[in-house]
């Protein structure tokens, strides 16, 4: 079977440019896109609420005639829960989303992993994406990731990422 190679090449281009861009830096800018990630291992424990994750967070610009929203997704392929800190209560976490200067007021979205068992020292892999949408206003705003822990620590030591797509909604 045969290809035309010549149709694939805007494409490949296109994604050759990308993968250069964001391997240069970690937070990546285009007219309407907005990324970053850390591959940095990070780990929390809490039982006091959500705390900031370090390296997601982004400014989302002010609103302009092309658009007036942000579609912001969380990816976390690669959190685990480990040192529990009970035998009889399995371990959880939460993830969330937050916008909190929103012109809408505070804009979160959340989800959650755990572990069904008690007693496990450390979880398998548990991937997570959390997808926003979050109105933009008059001033650029901050939206960051954020992550809460019961009965063990949550851990991600490979890749994560924070990106916004700005649209007209």
């Amino acid at each position: 079977m045969k290809t035309n190679r010549k149709r694939n090449v805007p494409a490949q281009l296109a994604m050759l440019a990308c993968c250069a861009f964001t391997a240069v830096s970690p937070l990546a800018a285009a007219e309407n896109f907005l990324y970053i990630d850390s591959t940095a291992t990070s780990s929390y424990t809490t039982f006091v609420g959500a705390t900031p994750i370090p390296g997601l967070e982004l400014n989302l610009p002010a609103a302009t005639a092309a658009y007036n929203t942000a579609v912001v997704t969380l990816n976390m392929p690669n959190l685990y829960l480990s040192q529990p800190t009970s035998k009889t209560t399995p371990m959880s976490a939460g993830l969330q989303v937050v916008a909190p200067f929103s012109p809408s007021g505070l804009i979160s979205a959340s989800g959650s992993i755990g572990c069904d068992t008690g007693g496990i020292a450390t979880s398998a892999k548990k991937p997570i994406t959390i997808v926003v949408a979050v109105p933009l206003g008059s001033v650029s705003q901050l939206v960051e990731a954020e992550w809460s822990s019961l009965g063990g620590t949550v851990t991600t030591d490979t890749f994560a990422s924070l990106s916004a797509i700005l649209v007209r909604q």
